[in-house]
């Protein structure tokens, strides 16, 4: 009972979107599986291999022009969104922060349907090409994923560094 979630907020460039976030959902970690196959054997076995690319959704109330002009974007003129999330140790009653750092395109807005006088729905973004995932729990790395300098830290352990050294990346 180590990680309850209390609250959490996000930030999409330097925008606050708290008064009007509906709910955000952090992007799925998945690796892509290699079958690997033993000649003469009875068996295979799927090894991991690539993170999978990563989608992050966010749904708000209302229609904002500040989240709406960050759709549309070109790789290189990347949007930096930023979770905020409070963690209760219920045994100890301690809180942890723990931030999300996501650095990709935002390449998908659904727009709230309207009935009436009233938005019958959230505004639904989903947030794809994702080049950074930094996930940060009181001030430990506890995962990375940089495309661009082709990082991937867990839990604090580099695990790209041999391979970065040995294909002189």
């Amino acid at each position: 009972m180590d990680g309850i979630i209390r609250g959490g907020n996000v930030y999409v460039q330097e925008i606050n979107q708290r008064l009007h976030l509906d709910n955000f959902k952090l992007p799925p970690l998945k690796r892509e599986m290699i079958d690997f196959f033993m000649g003469g054997g009875f068996f295979k076995v799927s090894l991991p291999g690539e993170v999978s690319p990563l989608v992050a959704e966010m749904a708000v109330d209302g229609s904002h022009q500040s989240l709406r002009s960050r759709f549309g974007r070109e790789p290189g003129d990347w949007t930096t969104v930023t979770y905020y999330e409070r963690l209760l140790d219920a045994t100890t009653g301690v809180n942890k922060g723990r931030i999300v750092m996501l650095r990709g395109l935002l390449n998908e807005i659904e727009p709230a349907g309207v009935e009436g006088l009233k938005a019958k729905d959230k505004t639904m973004t989903r947030f794809s090409s994702i080049v950074l995932y930094h996930d940060i729990v009181d001030g430990v790395t506890a995962h990375k994923f940089d495309v661009f300098t082709n990082t991937l830290i867990i839990d604090g352990t580099n695990y790209t560094a041999e391979h970065n050294r040995l294909i002189a990346a």
